[in-house]
Parts: C-alpha cells; structure tokens; sequence
C-alpha cells in the first residue's frame, strides 16, 4: 500500500511554555479523532522531521501537533546543561503544559529516541489515548554509549554543526546538551522501566534491527512491563530513524495502530446489565490479521514452530504458519472489548472462561469477525449492585467458518440496586 504525499502544516506558531518560547507546528485533522504529538529526537526538531508529521496527518486523518524542546530548532535557546532527569523534566513538566496551552486532551504520543523515552514517562502518569515509539531508551545500554561517543570523536574538523545549524538556531548546544549528558558517568544510572511497568495504555513500539543505539532489548522490555496492549515492530535494514530508513513500514504500522483505537474512543457507550437480552447476537468490526502480528504474539507466549517457523510450518499439517489459539481467543475478547459495551467502568472483571475450542485455523490474511450471543445476564442475589454476564464468542473467518469458539464469564454493574432476577 502506498501512502499518501505529505502536506504542510496549517498553522505554525510560537506557545509560551514553562517560560520559554517553543516554536509548533500544526496540522488540521478530523475533530473527532485524536491528536498526535510528536516528540523528537536528542538531535531533533521541527525541520527535522521533515516531511514526515505531513505524511502522518495525510495517513491518519488526525491532527497532528509537532514542537521543538527548548535549546532546539527555532525555540529558545537553552544556557543551562541537562540533568540526568532531563526527559523526566520535558514529560512531566513541560509537554503537559503545552497540551493545555493548545487545549490537547488524551493525545497520541509519537516519539522517537529520547522523545520516545519522554512520550513513555508522560504515558505513566497522564491520559494518553495510546503511543507510538521509535528506537525508545529505557535503560542505558553499553554499546549506546559507545555510538554516542564515536559520534563525539567523529565530528571534529568536519562541518557537522555547520550543517546542524540548517535546522537549529544553536546547533552547538543541541549536539553538546545531548551528548554531553548520555556520557556523564551519572546517567548510566539511568532507567525508566519502572515507569513502563505503569503504562495501560496501547503502545506501538519499532525497531530497526541495525539500529546503533540500542538493541531489541528496549522494545522487548516494553512488552514484557507495560500493562496495555504491545504491539512490536521489528524492520531489517533499519538504523535508529525508522521513519528515515522504512517509512513506508513505518506509516503503514501507524495506520493501522490508529485505526485499531478508533473503536474504544468515544465514551458513553457502556451498557449496564439490564441492557443485555439473552439471544441477543453481537457483531463486531472485522480484523485483518498479519502474518507480523501472529508471529510476534507467538514468539511472546506460545513459540511453537507452526506459529513462528515459516519454513517447518509449511511442511506441516496446515501448510503454513498459523496463529496461535491463545491469540485468536484474546482477539475476540478484544473485538467484543471494542464495541465500547465496557466502557464507563461497567465491566467488573470476571471469575474466567470456558469451553474453548480451536476448530479452522487462522492463517495471516483471514479477516476475523466476532459473532457474540448473550447466554446469560442475571442479578447477583448477594449483591444487587452488579451482576453475571454470559457471552457466547464464536470467531470466524471470510468463509464463514468458525474458527474459534469459547464463553466469558463478566461481573456487570446494574444500572438499579432493585429487586433479584
């Protein structure tokens, strides 16, 4: 699929922000959807990016919000040198300031190496409607250092900041601010999982497999923390700037990670217990599963051959790599999740799950429907404030066939405290 062209921005301005002035640029999108914000990179800014948050807004339809951190780009300059807790500073200082300021609520963050960093430590403790990192650190990684270092000795006798200058007023400080802080003996303390382990909200992390600045140890660490549903990555003949190297990877991912969140957005659409009737069938949205998708899943928690071995898979019984089982039954919970009958702190959670089976296996390509039947919703005698929810799923392919079929068990808040049923 090709993407479209970029655009330019239509509106690009100066906020005052935690006292200094940062230059921002704006892209109209649809009202209803969320805004992206982009976060830059330690060398980054605005001109930077280039033609890629135009590209993003084409892609997307959403508005799109982009700034320089202070010492970068056409924002203030910055005399001071960084702390060890400089992104902490930009993520919980200064980016929730700059939302209010251009009234920003429940953004998407999109970030890219240390903007990847900030755009996690904002998501541990402030409403994001989900986050896109590129190359993040989450920890200090020798072989980083290194690079960063190299970087340092490389540069002398060329005119690296004399180019640098093309996209920041202070090209010195924003390359000497950066790398001065990654090598102080200090910062290899430095380390954010802690707050990954906080964050619920959907993440798209990527990778480039060559990437000189960190290893797929920092994406992985992310899904293995982070509460919310991770979705990885990884791109072969890719550097640190997958939006440089892949962009046409990179802005496919990001499509479909903004499409997928679409349906849990709007508010309201909660139904309490008394608004289900046994009978009852629900239809969900159709999913196109990917062959990415079925193999990352199950290189993370059922890393069978037949799941993530194309070439064992193909002499198999199925002839080619199939999803996991355990996948298909969270993506019809996900597909029913979807629906927004969750939303507006209805659901309870729930005692578990029964008769699971596995029937049509599920190949990359199938486009997945969720058929849900209200088997049951009865008050709590004991507590009349909620009650039992029973849902039927029955996933299945464009055929028509079923693939996978299993019954939840949910706790449903009531609407009234009345009498039992």
């Amino acid at each position: 699929m090709q993407i479209e062209p970029s655009r330019s921005a239509d509106e690009v301005r100066t906020v005052e922000v935690a006292g200094a002035a940062l230059e921002v640029s704006l892209y109209v999108g649809d009202a209803k959807a969320p805004t992206i914000v982009l976060l830059h990179e330690g060398l980054g800014s605005v001109a930077m990016w280039r033609e890629f948050p135009g590209r993003v807004a084409t892609a997307t339809g959403c508005s799109v919000m982009v700034y320089s951190r202070r010492g970068y780009g056409r924002s203030e300059p910055r005399a001071e040198s960084y702390s060890v807790d400089f992104m902490h500073d930009e993520a919980l200082k200064v980016l929730p300031e700059l939302l209010r300021s251009l009234a920003i609520e429940n953004p998407v963050l999109f970030g890219h190496s240390d903007g990847g960093s900030i755009a996690l430590i904002h998501a541990a403790t402030h409403s994001v409607a989900g986050m896109i990192v590129m190359a993040p650190h989450i920890f200090v990684e020798a072989m980083g250092v290194n690079s960063i270092a190299e970087l340092r000795e490389s540069v002398g006798g060329t005119d690296f900041l004399t180019r640098l200058g093309r996209f920041h007023d202070d090209p010195e400080h924003a390359f000497r601010g950066w790398n001065d802080i990654w090598l102080a003996p200090e910062f290899r303390a430095w380390d954010i999982r802690a707050e990954v382990a906080l964050i619920n909200t959907p993440v798209l992390a990527i990778q480039g497999e060559a990437d000189q600045y960190g290893t797929m140890a920092q994406i992985n660490g992310i899904a293995a923390r982070a509460l919310g549903p991770v979705e990885l990555l990884k791109l072969p003949d890719c550097g640190h700037s997958p939006h440089r190297d892949q962009p046409e990877a990179v802005l496919r991912a990001t499509q479909t990670f903004i499409n997928g969140l679409d349906m849990g957005m709007t508010s309201g659409n909660g139904r309490y217990l008394e608004d289900y009737s046994e009978g009852e069938v629900i239809i969900s949205r159709p999913y196109n599963i990917s062959r990415r998708e079925i193999m990352t899943y199950a290189d993370a928690y059922d890393p069978q051959p037949i799941h993530i071995d194309e070439n064992y898979a193909r002499m198999g019984p199925f002839g080619g790599v199939i999803a996991s089982g355990f996948q298909t039954i969270s993506l019809a919970f996900r597909l029913f999740v979807e629906t927004g009958y969750f939303d507006d702190g209805v659901s309870m959670g729930g005692p578990g799950m029964d008769e699971v089976r596995w029937l049509v296996p599920v190949y990359p390509g199938d486009v997945l429907t969720n058929h849900i039947t209200v088997l049951e919703a009865r008050r709590s005698k004991s507590k009349p404030d909620r009650g039992i929810l029973r849902l039927g799923h029955d996933l299945r392919n464009q055929k028509g066939e079923t693939c996978t079929t299993c019954s939840t068990v949910t706790i449903v808040r009531m609407r009234t405290t009345g009498g039992e049923t």
